[in-house]
């Protein structure tokens, strides 16, 4: 039996404007802290990892990052850059009107992470502007139309490569993000947003069709670990 979406009116609490700062701030060490612990963060440095070997890229490598939350993944792909003896500029994008500046407080002594608050379905930048764009944790926020048109806006932004990461529905998914949250998770946003965020999500047949009518069918798209799922079109 096919396990229904959750409509996107029932909204996730890190979605809210006038959130209390402090709160807001431990939700977002949340997602970061979920991220690596469960496969996210290493999910998208491998694609990206797995890009630049094939290609043999070298010297210095641009990344835009959408819906970018606290910053972790761009955080996560500097270093890993430093420790291949690669330059990586990251520009994190989010559309929240806190989470921007949060973020930038939490990458302050990193100087190859820069900050955007823009919307991601109008994004004010150019069609080959940067060699990879990655978004994560973004596509279970938005409704079918919407990813439609942010896919077919993403696909023409990189040079290399688009990756997407996002959680897959199922009952499973539910019950062990819900567990997770409760071990892993100190925020009550986070706590009360996980479990819906699995709800929100899509499946991985869904997200193949959007992905098509989004004229991105040659994207390949995979489960990956903790009820993750992962879309990745190389240019």
């Amino acid at each position: 039996m096919t396990f229904p979406r959750t409509s996107g009116s029932a909204l996730e609490l890190l979605d809210l404007p006038g959130l209390d700062a402090e709160e807001l701030r431990n939700s977002l060490r949340d997602v970061g802290r979920l991220n690596r612990w469960f496969g996210g963060t290493q999910a998208v440095i491998d694609e990206i990892e797995r890009i630049v070997t094939k290609r043999s890229l070298h010297g210095a490598i641009t990344v835009l990052d959408v819906g970018s939350g606290g910053a972790d993944i761009p955080r996560a792909l500097v270093r890993w850059g430093e420790r291949r003896g690669l330059r990586v500029q990251v520009v994190a994008c989010d559309w929240h009107p806190q989470i921007p500046a949060i973020a930038a407080g939490f990458s302050r002594s990193n100087g190859s992470i820069s900050f955007l608050r823009a919307d991601a379905l109008a994004l004010p930048l150019p069609d080959g502007g940067f060699d990879f764009v990655t978004c994560s944790l973004m596509l279970h926020h938005l409704g079918e139309e919407e990813v439609v048109s942010l896919l077919r806006k993403q696909r023409a932004l990189p040079r290399h490569g688009l990756i997407v990461c996002d959680l897959e529905r199922s009952r499973l998914g539910v019950a062990g993000v819900w567990l997770a949250a409760r071990v892993v998770c100190r925020s009550r946003l986070t706590r009360h947003d996980a479990s819906l965020s699995v709800r929100r999500a899509y499946t991985l047949t869904e997200l193949q069709d959007l992905a098509r009518r989004a004229g991105c069918a040659d994207m390949r798209w995979c489960r990956s670990r903790f009820f993750r799922i992962v879309g990745v079109l190389e240019k």
